[in-house]
């Protein structure tokens, strides 16, 4: 329903007018979205009357952007196309030999992951993903992987954490979440601090007839995920849904993590074991406000500075970043792009440096998506693929502790379901 709100609301915007204003503004009350609704409303309109200053919006490299057209993705003529446009931005692109869902790349250069075709089940790739094992087929879809720095398997199905402690072998369930719907977001919201503590944020969309369930947990874990201790302190806060995102920085050595949905907090703690964790006092909130940014859905840390991504659909999006977790300089994305959240950003280390690749999925009727890159630690960004959410879906696929050489990203055609999987390399 949130969702369905923020385009509600970017229809208002891009049509000049709302069907049902006295509905809609209930299901805004109703559902929590006053203090995301006013936030979008005043950057819309310091957007339209020019008041952001030109050197406040993101800078793209380039005009040439590959656009998605409808026809058979997986067809020689599309994939000569697409490998020729990567090669003009010094990027090498291959297809991929399997129909990767979702897949972590390990400290021993494996790869975990499931596919497309059966996302129940668990496989491994040892070759650079040209071959692959049948690990484990779990009782419902994989919705993330995680492996720690002792090579600890954990497997996230909805409602369920499952471990592996013998690189495969067996798994056993590690944690149950507030929810049979519940996961923690791939990439994003599951990690590890140098003292070995696992965290992870609790990711849920539960409408209980007046209000969202409040699903706002933190788990946390001295032992490898054989228990797990359990923090209920944003909702006691206040947060009324989920946990985006959960990152431990290397750069501040601190916990960094952002909750969702109405308040759409960033919260910083300089404090690594479970006890303290636990213990609210140790969080503190880096917005007091919703309009001062918050609720981010994506995170990297690149050389000396994190770079944020926003979670406003419909609304005006922005990349954030920050050298000392303290003062916060942020940069708008710009029309057409502008309404689509950045869902998920990855890094690439290539030969040129570390690249972070940035995916913003959602568009309406008069907006599109993107997926982009930087090679200067976001502040300059080169357009790479166009599209129509209406038409197609690009994802990225591909998770890791450290930063991979490999870059994978999947193209749905919507229409006619056909489906490719490629992955980015350095140039032969």
């Amino acid at each position: 329903m949130g969702r369905l709100l923020t385009q509600r609301y970017a229809l208002a915007f891009e049509k000049k007018r709302v069907k049902n204003p006295f509905s809609f503004l209930s299901d805004v009350y109703k559902h929590g979205k006053v203090r995301e609704i006013i936030s979008f409303a005043v950057w819309e309109l310091l957007h339209k009357l020019r008041l952001f200053r030109q050197r406040q919006y993101l800078t793209f490299n380039n005009r040439d952007v590959l656009e998605l057209e409808d026809g058979a993705l997986s067809g020689p003529d599309f994939s000569k196309n697409i490998v020729e446009f990567f090669r003009s931005k010094t990027l090498g692109l291959v297809p991929a030999t399997h129909n990767w869902k979702i897949l972590f790349s390990t400290n021993n250069s494996e790869v975990l992951g499931s596919l497309y075709s059966d996302d129940r089940e668990l496989y491994r790739s040892v070759d650079g993903g040209q071959s692959i094992i049948f690990i484990k087929r779990f009782p419902t879809k994989i919705k993330s992987i995680f492996v720690s720095s002792q090579n600890t398997i954990f497997v996230c199905t909805k409602g369920s954490v499952y471990k592996s402690s013998d690189n495969g072998g067996s798994f056993k369930k590690s944690l149950d979440l507030g929810s049979s719907e519940s996961f923690f977001r791939h990439n994003n919201a599951m990690t590890e601090t140098p003292v070995k503590t696992l965290i992870i944020g609790e990711y849920g969309n539960i409408w209980d007839k007046q209000g969202w369930r409040k699903l706002a947990f933190l788990y946390f874990s001295k032992d490898e995920g054989e228990t797990w201790e359990t923090s209920d302190f944003l909702i006691q806060k206040g947060i009324n849904k989920h946990v985006h995102l959960v990152k431990y920085s290397h750069l501040f050595n601190k916990i960094l993590m952002a909750d969702g949905d109405n308040k759409k907090k960033l919260w910083v703690s300089d404090a690594l074991t479970p006890a303290d964790l636990r213990n609210p006092d140790n969080w503190k909130p880096v917005n007091r406000f919703h309009i001062q940014l918050g609720g981010y859905t994506s995170i990297v840390e690149c050389d000396d500075r994190v770079v944020f991504g926003t979670d406003y659909q419909g609304g005006t999006n922005f990349i954030v970043e920050t050298a000392n977790g303290e003062k916060f300089t942020k940069r708008i994305v710009p029309d057409p792009y502008r309404r689509s959240p950045i869902d998920n950003m990855v890094q690439r280390k290539s030969k040129r440096g570390n690249e972070i690749w940035a995916n913003l999925p959602y568009s309406t009727a008069n907006t599109k998506c993107l997926l982009m890159y930087s090679t200067d630690g976001g502040q300059s960004w080169t357009k790479v693929i166009e599209y129509s959410r209406t038409n197609h879906k690009v994802w990225l696929l591909n998770s890791s502790n450290g930063v991979a050489s490999e870059l994978y990203f999947s193209i749905d055609n919507l229409r006619n379901k056909d489906r490719a999987v490629y992955k980015v390399v350095d140039p032969a």
